[in-house]
Formats: C-alpha cells, sequence, structure tokens
C-alpha cells in the first residue's frame, strides 16, 4: 500500500511545524521561515521532484536550521551584537538542502537550477505579500544612477545599513521595515536586503554575486 504523508494544509501550519521543530542557533525573522516554507510547498508541486519520495516538513526545518547557523558564524566572525538571518544565507541553505530532494531521472544535472529558480519564486511570493503598496521608485532611481547596496554572507548588518543610499526625506526603508516589524539592525538589514532581492527579481535593478559578496545596483 501506498504511504501517504501528511503535509501540514496551509502555509501558516508550515510555518507553525518550523517554529516548533527547528533548533535554532541564531534570529530567523518570520519572512525567511514563511519564504522556506513557501520553497517547501513549492518543490512537492513541482513536476521534477519525485513526489514518491516526497519533501517533508523536515527539509523546511533543516532550512531554516541551516540559515540560522550561517547568522551565527557571520555574528561570531564580524563581532556582531545579535546573529540575525537574511535572505543573503538562503543561497547557503540551498546548497545545503539539495542532497535532501529526490529529482526524476530526467533532471540530472539541474539540480542546482530547478532549486534556484523555486527559491526564487518563493522569495518573490514573500515580496509580493508584504511589501505591496510601497513605492520603491526613490530607491531604484539611486541604484541607476550609480549608487549600489553590498552585502554577502560575511557582510555585517550594520554595514549593509551604513552603506544604504540616501533617499532625501523619504521614510521609504522605515516603511520596509516596518511592514516586516523589524526593529534590531539585523532585522532592518534582512528586510531592506528582502526589498532589494525582490526589486532584483522584478528586473528593477541589477545584482552580481562573487567572491563571498553580492552587489545590487
Amino acid at each position: 500500500a501506498e504511504i501517504r504523508t501528511h503535509y501540514p494544509v496551509e502555509l501558516d501550519d508550515e510555518v507553525a511545524v518550523i517554529r516548533q521543530e527547528a533548533h535554532l542557533v541564531a534570529a530567523v525573522p518570520d519572512h525567511l521561515v514563511e519564504i522556506l516554507a513557501r520553497f517547501t510547498r513549492a518543490l512537492r508541486e513541482s513536476n521534477a521532484v519525485d513526489q514518491r519520495s516526497g519533501v517533508s516538513a523536515r527539509f523546511a526545518i533543516a532550512g531554516a536550521e541551516t540559515i540560522a547557523a550561517a547568522a551565527l558564524r557571520r555574528a561570531t566572525a564580524s563581532g556582531e551584537d545579535e546573529a540575525v538571518a537574511r535572505v543573503v544565507d538562503l543561497e547557503t541553505a540551498v546548497d545545503v538542502l539539495g542532497g535532501k530532494v529526490e529529482f526524476e531521472t530526467g533532471e540530472e544535472g539541474r539540480e542546482a537550477e530547478i532549486l534556484t529558480h523555486l527559491l526564487r519564486t518563493a522569495v518573490a511570493e514573500a515580496v509580493r505579500e508584504h511589501f505591496r503598496g510601497i513605492d520603491f521608485r526613490l530607491l531604484v532611481e539611486a541604484l541607476e544612477s550609480g549608487s549600489m547596496v553590498v552585502t554577502g554572507d560575511r557582510v555585517t548588518a550594520r554595514d549593509l545599513l551604513t552603506g544604504l543610499p540616501v533617499l532625501g526625506e523619504s521614510d521609504l526603508y522605515d516603511q520596509v521595515c516596518d511592514r516586516l516589524g523589524a526593529a534590531n539592525d539585523g532585522e532592518r538589514a534582512g528586510a531592506i536586503e528582502l526589498a532589494l532581492e525582490g526589486l532584483y527579481l522584478a528586473r528593477k535593478i541589477g545584482k552580481e554575486s562573487g567572491g563571498g559578496e553580492t552587489v545590487y545596483g
């Protein structure tokens, strides 16, 4: 008889399971847990994934634990007071989690591409959900005019925040942070990094990665 795995029905249920089961060595903001939950659900619906093997809640739990560990490494190495996971840590998670997914036989060699595509989809969905109605034009214009924002798995929250383009009297950064309830530097850097990744995925700004750094501009 085929064994049916009972997956959490709603996105909120999936998030609750991750929160309940994951042993986190650093703060993982809600929007990242939500992205991992969306990512897991997208894998379950993908034709490229062998659904007989399935993708259990353990996958997302391992993802949360992996990005927390990445945040702790960054904080320890740089002397940050608070270790907070950010979007940049999700790429580390994909590298680690890829081995936990069984793909269909025709997909050999495309695994990383599929995982990256589905993660980007999950990020874009979260961006739409949380930042709907915010006008990012001033930030886009600043980046088009030559400003750049540097992040990366070794770039501290403070460095990211102090490197943001000045937007005159605009409270855009506060709007972004308020939507995600981001208060401390780590949370604020994470919120703004999510917005930047969203702008990149919407093809509003460019992004280049290499040598442990990601530059938006």
